[in-house]
């Protein structure tokens, strides 16, 4: 409600995952174009799918009010809405609002715009509302101490008093659907420590949810905080340069049908020369409730992130079949499986495809991969799409040193994935560095 009164030119949240801000924003926008004729409404989101969503969030909302007398929707997209009295909703992904006067802008999830386009976009935002009853609305869970986001939120920097007034942090305890009981939270979960909140006041879901998620993670998404970079093997800020550098033409499967069914579009790709036509490969074999991810890179200049594949409780025989069909249907140099416990039988039998070799975890190999994908990274070698679980897995991995002297590369608690993404990606950059290949023939020699 807060949100929807603010009359204000300006207005800012920091906030949790799941509380509805995009669909309270498009609400916000079906009620503005309704009520209001000839009003231009924009949503950037991080990517095309999310703008999609916005439309399919206010199309949802107009149809619940068509019992009244409203304007009658003319022109329909899967990205925009235009309305008889002149009103629209336009909804495109990570791009400056530019040519409509007046409009009212919502920029959702800006802390994670690719770099630089946070400034861009906002750079065009401000003018599109100057006139008439425009204003701006930012919303986003926080992604490291850095940021335009970053700057207007917390105010580090410089002052910006327009969102004096209007700016909140929106924490999990504050909303209903994941507190069991707010009024109580609101006043004395803040001084609580995060486990200990959250087992007090946590609802069933986002028990689980900090169960199997990383600390700094679960504070990031659910407790508006800001990531400490001090600590972080790969910072925001390399990761953000390296998704600026990607062209948007990545596929991500979720099940063995989907990964399937892509083989024929990839193949297309690469003969239209739209993506490289060598590719490299890494598979990360999950030991709980058979997770496994498998991330393909393109092989050229650069690595960019081409295909990702994420298997979630689908049984070994099944993932098998799978990356056997893609292996040796596309062009791959060198696939990496990882073949620690039960992925020993998933190497071994990949190897006989002749393009894939199994690789040991230890505290050495790791130390290896995550040095290189470091230095791909600072080269601006690794193109990322824009995929927040990626982008939060390669910020979780951290270098630590033992009591013992030995130099630690991974994550710092949680046991449901450890940084499956982030592993299957060094694989594969390990790969496409050559070094793989190069280790191989000594070995061989050695022996």
């Amino acid at each position: 409600m807060a949100f929807l009164d603010n009359t204000s030119r300006f207005g800012i949240d920091v906030k949790a995952r799941q509380i509805a801000w995009s669909f309270t924003a498009a609400l916000d926008a079906v009620a503005g174009a309704l009520l209001c004729p000839n009003t231009p409404h924009i949503f950037v989101s991080i990517n095309l799918d999310e703008a999609k969503e916005k439309i399919r969030y206010a199309k949802a909302i107009w149809r619940a009010v068509r019992g009244i007398k409203v304007p009658t929707l003319v022109r329909e997209s899967q990205t925009e809405l235009e309305f008889d009295n002149g009103s629209r909703l336009v909804s495109h992904p990570c791009r400056p609002p530019r040519g409509k006067a007046g409009a009212r802008i919502y920029l959702d999830e800006m802390a994670h715009y690719r770099e630089g386009l946070d400034r861009e976009i906002y750079r065009g935002a401000l003018p599109a509302t100057v006139r008439g009853e425009g204003y701006i609305r930012i919303g986003s869970s926080p992604m490291g101490a850095s940021g335009l986001f970053w700057e207007i939120a917390s105010e580090a920097l410089k002052p910006y008093p327009g969102y004096k007034d209007n700016r909140r942090f929106i924490y999990w305890w504050l909303v209903e659907a994941l507190c069991k009981d707010v009024e109580t939270a609101r006043v004395v979960a803040p001084e609580m420590a995060t486990e200990e909140r959250v087992y007090a006041f946590g609802t069933p879901p986002l028990v689980e949810i900090f169960e199997n998620m990383f600390l700094e993670d679960f504070q990031a998404e659910y407790e508006c905080s800001w990531i400490d970079e001090s600590v972080a093997w790969i910072t925001w800020e390399l990761i953000k340069q390296n998704q600026a550098l990607h062209d948007g033409t990545y596929w991500h499967a979720k099940n063995t049908a989907e990964a399937l069914d892509l083989i024929p579009t990839i193949q297309k790709a690469i003969a239209d020369g739209r993506i490289e036509p060598a590719l490299t490969g890494g598979i990360d074999v999950g030991r709980k409730h058979n997770l496994t991810e498998f991330v393909v890179l393109g092989y050229g200049e650069r690595y960019p992130v081409r295909l990702m594949v994420s298997l979630d409780r689908v049984e070994y025989d099944e993932q098998e079949d799978c990356f056997r069909a893609l292996i040796a249907r596309l062009p791959f140099t060198q696939v990496l499986v990882d073949q620690n416990g039960i992925g020993a039988q998933l190497a071994e039998n990949l190897e006989r495809t002749g393009k894939a070799q199994g690789v040991d975890f230890t505290s050495a190999t790791k130390e290896l991969w995550a040095v290189e994908s470091k230095i791909q990274f600072e080269r601006g070698n690794v193109p990322l799409p824009l995929e927040r679980d990626l982008a939060y897995q390669i910020h979780s991995i951290k270098k630590t040193v033992t009591a013992a002297k030995n130099v630690r590369y991974d994550t710092e608690r949680n046991e449901a994935h450890h940084a499956d993404k982030l592993w299957a990606l060094a694989l594969a950059i390990w790969a496409a560095s050559g070094k793989a290949e190069t280790r191989k023939r000594a070995w061989a020699r050695a022996l």
